[in-house]
């Protein structure tokens, strides 16, 4: 007889998986499957680090959905005996010219978020590991931190296991399609499985597969990040005293960093959040990093940091799913009504994750998402979506 469940989690990255953690919270019969295992090196969500901020120059629409995924980061590292969560501040550089600062700040004082604007001077003296040029200013947000990425995916599932969910891994969906018992869930291996509703969250693979309300609207990118380590043992300490960052150049090249917070990924990771992507090809994934983009990143990293080898140790390439306005998509499928999707993406989900998962437990278990949740919506996209 073919099992039903109340809500079925179509892929475990780091938000499908939150969203199986909140779904156990409240002991719902919940079911989480993803094609791959627990973690993925072919997904987004895979890594030692990951930055969190609420000085949010993207823009003050995020907040309420920082402040919530800041409480829950903060239960989940009081429930683990590992340490998840990592108080490394973090500082927001850029150009005066480029607004990043006034927009923190902006973004900060309406959060009540603690912050301090420094000069090119203060950066220098707060930060020595940083050289900064003439014209650049920072904001420094206390209490930012580096979140332990692997880790802290792992203990969600651990928790929803615990707390009665069931996960399965290696197993692939293949289609999601209505019967008289409601909705159903194909699995490749021929079995049928029954549920109320459905929490959709297969990152890079969302816009292709499953629904077609996000058609034409996502476009995953292969993405390098690089890891340095100090020039001498004088400056052992250098991958661990400084906070994680985001540096905004003269240029306009965006790059992020996040201290050794682990033997996993020893040294300091960076990598540039708007330069060197390529659309996603699974064979050309796993493909060394290009000479020419090692050599671009080793360029700023002598400018910026010379406390570091400026060739990079080791890297590697990751994923950013983006969408046209660089925002997250989240809502209910128009094909599949008690179907919700989301996307985490372009490159900055992560640390909405657990936030996320509480939105799209709570649209399961309600039976819709919430108002305040709408600026996600596909809907801005009407004119771009197929199904608009």
């Amino acid at each position: 007889m073919a099992r039903k469940y109340s809500v079925v989690v179509i892929g475990l990255g780091v938000v499908g998986s939150a969203s199986l953690w909140r779904l156990s919270c409240s002991k719902t019969d919940v079911l989480g499957v993803d094609s791959a295992a627990p973690i993925n090196l072919l997904g987004s969500s895979h890594g030692a680090s990951r930055i969190f901020r609420q000085a949010y120059w993207e823009g003050q629409e995020y907040l309420p959905l920082l402040s919530l995924s800041d409480e829950l980061w903060q239960e989940l590292d009081r429930s683990c005996s590992r340490r998840l969560i990592f108080r490394t501040g973090g500082l927001f550089v850029g150009p005066i010219a480029s607004g990043v600062v006034p927009k923190s700040v902006k973004t900060a004082q309406k959060g009540n978020i603690k912050y301090k604007v420094l000069s090119t001077t203060q950066i220098s003296e707060s930060f020595p590991a940083f050289q900064v040029q003439e014209g650049t200013e920072a904001v420094y947000e206390n209490g930012a931190y580096t979140i332990s990425a692997d880790d802290s995916k792992l203990h969600m599932i651990n928790l929803a296991v615990r707390n009665g969910a069931e996960a399965r891994f290696g197993t692939t969906v293949i289609s999601i399609f209505r019967t008289s018992q409601g909705l159903a869930v194909q699995l490749a291996e021929g079995e049928v499985i029954y549920t109320a509703r459905v929490i959709l969250s297969t990152g890079s693979a969302m816009g292709t597969a499953l629904i077609n309300d996000l058609s034409e609207l996502l476009q995953p990118q292969s993405v390098p990040v690089y890891w340095f380590k100090p020039n001498s043992d004088r400056d052992s300490d250098f991958a661990k005293k400084f906070p994680a960052f985001l540096y905004q150049m003269s240029d306009g090249n965006l790059l992020y960093g996040t201290p050794e917070i682990g033997q996993e990924e020893p040294g300091v990771k960076i990598g540039f959040h708007n330069q060197q992507q390529t659309p996603f090809d699974p064979l050309e994934h796993t493909k060394p990093v290009d000479v020419a983009d090692v050599e671009q990143v080793s360029t700023c990293v002598r400018q910026i940091f010379t406390g570091l080898n400026s060739v990079p140790f080791a890297s590697k390439k990751c994923i950013y799913t983006m969408t046209p306005d660089g925002s997250f998509l989240l809502g209910e499928s128009s094909e599949f009504p008690g179907v919700f999707y989301v996307s985490a993406c372009s490159g900055h989900g992560f640390k909405f994750a657990t936030g996320l998962g509480e939105v799209l437990a709570r649209a399961a278990l309600d039976g819709g998402v919430a108002q305040e949740m709408s600026i996600f919506s596909v809907s801005r996209f009407a004119s771009v979506n197929k199904s608009g």
